[in-house]
């Protein structure tokens, strides 16, 4: 289970790079200023920057990429998730809603299509994660967090800061270009394209070993984001092994209903060991 576990917490990070930010107003600060001017809802807030100022084909710079991210999610504020990925043969689609509002962000999200492991569903809030695995249990498991010792919390914390994301895939990063502007779903996006060492950026991450033979030598990303700098859609390639998805982000600014389980809902490692017979 633990393997299964941390294999979660990589891939999700991985797949939901833009997705598992959280905002942190503590100095923000890089040396290339991007952003615009205002959120896509009229409450993102303000970007106090300008995106790169790049022909379309054109190279960015690492610490203009990570600006770039980093500016997009301070003026995240919520919204609704729509993704599809397919690994292992099998298809995957996922439904959610985040809120990066909080500190980490909080999120929700129901996936399907998992093949024997049944539906799951993940909440983050108040800094703990919720899973339920249908195949395993009809209670949510908790993980702190902060505990060093449970299967994610390695890995999956330190996804949760926009600073260290972008410090990730900037220390792997091998060449980004600004592809120039596409009309997708009937909007205008600035579509970016990011190719990122995995080893590199494995380096960086704590407690992804276990899941390195999983990834090809360079793992590609796809961002579109809006015109006033905020992610739309994000497609990644993690090659045959860890497969592939897209991810889109609907609605800014939107109500969100995210919430712990109660208590009677929720078990922990000791009762789910348990539960499976202590394997």
């Amino acid at each position: 289970m633990r393997t299964r576990l941390a294999a979660l917490a990589l891939t999700l990070p991985l797949g939901l790079a833009a997705l598992t930010a959280c905002e942190d107003d503590t100095s923000a600060s890089t040396d290339a200023s991007v952003g615009s001017e205002a959120g896509d809802s009229g409450d993102a807030g303000d970007s106090g920057g300008e995106l790169p100022d790049v022909a379309e084909g054109e190279e960015i710079s690492a610490e203009e990429l990570s600006a770039l991210m980093i500016a997009a999610f301070e003026k995240a504020t919520t919204a609704d998730l729509v993704m599809s990925m397919t690994a292992g043969g099998q298809d995957i689609d996922v439904t959610g809603q985040a809120d990066y509002t909080s500190d980490p962000v909080s999120m929700r999200m129901e996936m399907s299509g998992m093949g024997g492991t049944g539906d799951m569903e993940i909440i983050v809030v108040d800094n703990a994660m919720y899973m339920k695995l249908a195949v395993m249990s009809d209670k949510f498991l908790k993980l702190d967090l902060d505990d060093p010792d449970n299967p994610v919390g390695g890995s999956f914390t330190g996804q949760l800061d926009p600073r260290a994301q972008a410090e990730v895939m900037e220390d792997g990063l091998q060449t980004a270009t600004y592809v120039g502007q596409e009309e997708v779903e009937g909007e205008t996006l600035d579509h970016y394209t990011a190719v990122v060492d995995s080893t590199a950026m494995l380096e960086q991450m704590e407690g992804a070993a276990d899941v390195a033979g999983q990834l090809p030598e360079t793992i590609t990303y796809e961002l579109w984001l809006t015109d006033e700098g905020l992610f739309r859609q994000m497609e990644i390639d993690m090659g045959a092994v860890a497969g592939e998805m897209r991810m889109r982000f609907v609605d800014w600014g939107t109500d969100v209903d995210i919430e712990a389980p109660p208590a009677s809902e929720v078990t922990d490692m000791s009762d789910m060991a348990g539960m499976m017979g202590g394997s």
